[in-house]
């Protein structure tokens, strides 16, 4: 049974935005209790890097810095993913003194428009707050924390990349960016209004998608620029050593994902507890919830994704045969480079308006 170094632990389900492809909008509003939190931590002795982060807006939970200031006591690194509209003066002073690693700031859209037709708030708001944080960090001389962006790609929104990376470019970020489409695992899917749901990338949109991110020059060079930096936050860290064709899942390897109730699963994107738990914190002991961690990753060693992970990505990739894998970048690179793409991206790039028709909010 492989040791539990990476942790992400869920504050709280409440959040100030509306994106209604969120699981945690459709979930009871609450807070994770700060005993329990303490006793989840300290039922991890080898941890090294800690993400608060779940369903809703991290920096809402009133007791967030007590919880930063408890793992870094114990020499844990700590990231986060927000919606960036909390980064006020007094939040900053703490992100910046409690040695935060990296904050990720979730978005879909630079267009302000559609950012708060999507997520209910105001992008000019989120701005602000990265500018002041990032200027507060180079008044001290600090490399940390790394800030990111972390995309959500939809259906009409796949032509907006261009218009984060001039963001980022602007904001003068230096955490990188990940990219991941509107997620098709069957727990985020019940959700969905029926809008979001023709918001689905199909099978094709998402490969392009990952081609694109792994063969996009300017994200090669964000990339590359943030791996100099020294930086690397929790899904960094995570996923460096995941390989397509392995059978393995970075998760099942070191990680787990515990509710704001204590609830632990094999990761951030199972959602549904009642099946598929791997037990409570406080009520069974973590050796059992590593346990039932281990049948997972012996499943998936075995060449099958396991019942609980159908629809994730990494799941996908990890059972890949080398020649699925190679078919996979030809077509990948066929469909991005033919005459016929290039034509499309050429139109895309001419026309420069949002495309987005929705709206999203139940």
């Amino acid at each position: 049974m492989t040791a539990l170094t990476h942790l992400q632990i869920e504050p709280t389900t409440r959040c100030n935005f509306t994106c209604s492809f969120c699981c945690g909008r459709y979930m009871e509003q609450s807070d994770l209790e700060f005993a329990l939190f303490a006793q989840i931590l300290a039922a991890a002795p080898a941890l090294q890097h800690l993400e608060l982060q779940g369903e809703g807006e991290s920096l809402m939970h009133p007791r967030f810095f007590d919880m930063v200031r408890l793992a870094r006591a114990r020499g844990v690194r700590v990231s986060l993913i927000s919606n960036g509209s909390y980064l006020t003066g007094a939040a900053i002073e703490q992100i910046l003194e409690l040695g935060i690693e990296k904050i990720s700031i979730s978005l879909e859209s630079a267009d302000p428009v559609t950012f708060r037709h999507i997520r209910g708030g105001k992008l000019e708001k989120v701005q602000r707050g990265i500018r002041e944080l990032m200027a507060a960090r180079r008044a001290r001389g600090l490399h940390k924390p790394g800030v990111a962006f972390s995309i959500t790609v939809l259906k009409d929104t796949q032509d907006h990349l261009s218009g984060i990376l001039a963001l980022y470019r602007q904001l003068g970020l230096d955490g990188g960016i990940t990219l991941q489409p509107l997620q098709s695992m069957p727990g985020y899917v019940k959700n969905y209004p029926a809008a979001l749901s023709q918001q689905l990338l199909s099978d094709g949109e998402v490969n392009d998608l990952w081609i694109q991110f792994y063969a996009h020059r300017d994200i090669k060079k964000i990339q590359r620029d943030k791996k100099a930096t020294g930086v690397r936050g929790f899904f960094d860290e995570l996923m460096a050593d995941f390989r397509p064709g392995s059978r393995r899942c970075p998760w099942l390897e070191s990680g787990l994902y515990v509710n704001n109730q204590g609830v632990a699963t094999g990761c951030c994107m199972i959602k549904d507890t009642t099946q598929f738990a791997l037990g409570r914190f406080g009520v069974d002991p973590p050796s059992q919830l590593l346990a039932r961690r281990e049948e997972l990753r012996q499943e998936l060693l075995g060449g099958k994704v396991p019942q609980a992970c159908t629809g994730c990505e990494l799941a996908r990739f990890a059972v890949m045969t080398r020649l699925e894998l190679v078919l996979f970048a030809l077509r990948g690179l066929w469909r991005r480079w033919s005459p016929r793409a290039r034509w499309q991206r050429r139109l895309a790039a001419r026309a420069q308006r949002p495309r987005i028709s929705l709206p999203l909010l139940p």
